[in-house]
């Protein structure tokens, strides 16, 4: 259950001074079931830190692709705007120019009309 190798070679080990006393031994009679006790929970706490790093990895990825998203959506939401004003824009314009035409079509008839008039109050 327990490997009895040398815990300097120990990849799960860290490299605090006090660990290095506490797997010399410091003096205070270590066994093998102590050894394996501090081996175990160095792989106890080298697996919690990955399962927590696993975890706040995938926490950043997908708070940026929400971002992602979130920025594609306001863009998409800016292009929409823009059409919007555009065709509103243009709207206008034809609003206009329909105006125009109507007041020219009301001119061309009012003058139609007074030359009309002009002609049969003329005598000749």
């Amino acid at each position: 259950m327990c490997d009895s190798s040398d815990p300097d070679h120990s990849s799960e080990r860290s490299d605090s001074p006090a660990k290095k006393r506490r797997m010399r031994g410091g003096g205070e009679g270590t066994s093998g079931t102590s050894k394996c006790n501090i081996n175990n929970s160095s792989q106890e706490v080298g697996s919690a830190i990955s399962k927590s790093a696993a975890i706040i990895a995938e926490a950043i990825q997908s708070c940026e692709e929400r971002g992602d998203r979130r920025h594609k959506e306001l863009l998409s939401l800016h292009q929409r705007r823009l059409q919007i004003e555009e065709s509103k824009a243009e709207i206008n314009k034809e609003g206009i120019n329909g105006l125009v035409d109507s007041i020219n079509k009301l001119a061309n008839s009012i003058l139609a009309l007074a030359g009309n008039k002009n002609q049969s109050t003329d005598p000749k």
